[in-house]
């Protein structure tokens, strides 16, 4: 796909940067008047490693067990969406290329690409599309993620080339849902690869890149597609994407050469980035949150007055210069800076008040925390441990892998646990599938019918004036009944090495690696 390359970097290093350009943009215009400066041609060719955080979940939108950062940066090289977007939400053509509303936008004719093949041989086509969406929709396949994308109804061929989807309403995020990069989704499978049950642990899409090889625990391979439908493209023969759950081990690799760039959210090793002229850090905003969710379906999170006085107990704002050291904002809500709510009426670190209502409850409470068995993970139930016995609140954390915190957390088999809140190019949806009370995804198992009577609300609502501030409110309510607690918003980073090239503004937390060069 075409994608803009661009590097973010701090306030204070793009300030330099303008400086020195300047400067030298001065002599280059004496020196060589009226000769413009070229940029850099990119290069075929080499192998780029990434260094990842976690082991990945899985590639089958059905049967992954979860669905991380880094699964998506994988995904995003080796299948694709029918659309992407650029900086200001306007569809830019991929595996489709137009959306047409029809019928007072209930029904929208999407218009496919043709050539295009998958890897396995399998043509692209509207059988693979119409085959993908009615899986998800299927409620025998119970698929988790269905209650995001409630409003399409159906998905039909209209011939080869051009599909119809069936919203139940007019549906304002419709066209943008279709371009999310940031979950299984809205990305095609191979139907060939699907039907023999490879997709989970050998993807097959119609991307830049062909799967090569996964080992479990270690490594990720993908390779360079020949036939790639974007002639030219990629450049890089191959991606390695290395697992590496300890951050200072995946630093020092970078720093060694052993990586060429690397996931981070360390704000001590984000700090060193930016301070070494040898490396370069990519960072970009998002919305969603980190957070604490509680499962409200059992004692003590039943009582809201328990809920109400850890969130007092919890002192955000140190939580993110202690553990993040700023390299992450402060969250009073999950709608992040494209949406103003204020403060939506965010508990406030308040010990006494917490105490108040710990009163008021009439019961000694002790809890156990999940959390990730990673170093962050780790800080994280320790602060909360930390938080709480100043308001004599009992906290045992438990450190687990990925995989089983989801599945206790999806099963409720908890009491609270570290979680997050993924970044998306809307939030209603999200909003949606996480604090609606019929949703599989609301872990928390909270439910208020005046929320649940807002959330469809927004989903209706065609003013996008008017829906923003139902989202503000939305946030309100959960503002106050507390099924979350929020550890910091999203901002995101990668470190790369200075040779590698082509990186575009990274996008609701995925970087894409389908335009990267390097300059080695």
């Amino acid at each position: 796909m075409n994608r803009r390359p661009e590097q973010k970097k701090s306030f204070e290093a793009r300030c330099r940067n303008y400086l020195f350009a300047g400067i030298t943009a001065v002599i280059v215009t004496f020196v060589f008047a009226g000769e413009p400066v070229q940029a850099a041609e990119p290069k075929h060719g080499g192998t780029l490693s990434f260094g990842a955080e976690d082991e990945f979940a899985g590639f089958d939108v059905i049967k992954a067990s979860g669905f991380a950062i880094c699964d998506a940066v994988v995904l995003n090289t080796i299948l694709e969406p029918l659309f992407d977007t650029d900086d200001k939400g306007n569809l830019i053509p991929a595996l489709a290329l137009s959306a047409e509303p029809l019928k007072d936008r209930k029904l929208w004719k999407i218009t496919l690409r043709q050539g295009v093949t998958f890897h396995d041989g399998t043509p692209f086509n509207a059988d693979a599309v119409v085959h993908h969406w009615s899986r998800m929709i299927d409620p025998a396949n119970r698929f988790r993620g269905r209650s995001f994308f409630e409003p399409i109804q159906s998905v039909s061929k209209v011939n080869d080339f051009t599909v119809h989807f069936q919203l139940a309403h007019a549906w304002l995020p419709f066209p943008q849902i279709l371009s999310e990069t940031r979950g299984l989704s809205m990305f095609i499978p191979s139907p060939k690869a699907v039907a023999e049950g490879t997709q989970l642990r050998a993807p097959v899409g119609t991307g830049p890149f062909v799967f090569k090889q996964w080992i479990s625990g270690d490594r990720l391979v993908v390779k360079k597609n020949p036939d790639y439908w974007q002639k030219d493209r990629p450049y890089l023969d191959e991606i390695v994407f290395k697992i590496m759950p300890d951050h200072q081990t995946r630093f020092v690799s970078l720093k060694s050469g052993q990586m060429d760039a690397i996931w981070m959210d360390r704000g001590t090793i984000i700090e060193q980035a930016q301070k070494d002229s040898n490396l370069v850090l990519h960072q970009g905003e998002g919305n969603g949150a980190e957070i604490f969710v509680l499962n409200t379906t059992i004692p003590p999170f039943d009582d809201p007055r328990v809920r109400r006085a850890i969130a007092h107990a919890w002192n955000q704002e140190a939580c993110v210069t202690m553990s993040y050291k700023n390299a992450i904002p402060v969250a009073m809500h999950p709608l992040g800076e494209g949406i103003d709510c204020k403060e939506a009426g965010y508990p406030t670190y308040d010990p006494q008040k917490a105490k108040q209502l710990l009163n008021d409850y009439g019961k000694p409470v002790a809890i156990e925390c999940l959390h990730s068995n990673t170093k962050r993970g780790s800080e994280q139930g320790e602060l909360l441990q930390h938080f709480c016995k100043q308001i004599g609140v009992v906290v045992k954390p438990v450190g687990l892998s990925f995989g089983p915190v989801v599945k206790k957390v999806i099963t409720k088999d908890y009491q609270i646990s570290t979680w997050r809140m993924p970044s998306a190019t809307d939030m209603g949806p999200i909003l949606f599938g996480n604090f609606h009370s019929q949703s599989r995804g609301n872990v928390s198992g909270y439910s208020n019918p005046a929320l649940d009577e807002l959330l469809v609300a927004q989903r209706m609502e065609t003013d996008a004036q008017k829906r923003s501030q139902m989202l503000c409110d939305i946030a309100g309510i959960i503002n106050r009944d507390i099924p979350i607690i929020y550890r910091g918003g999203r901002r995101f980073h990668v470190i790369a090495d200075p040779a590698v090239k082509g990186i575009p503004e990274i996008k609701n937390g995925v970087i894409q690696l389908t335009e990267a060069w390097l300059e080695k």
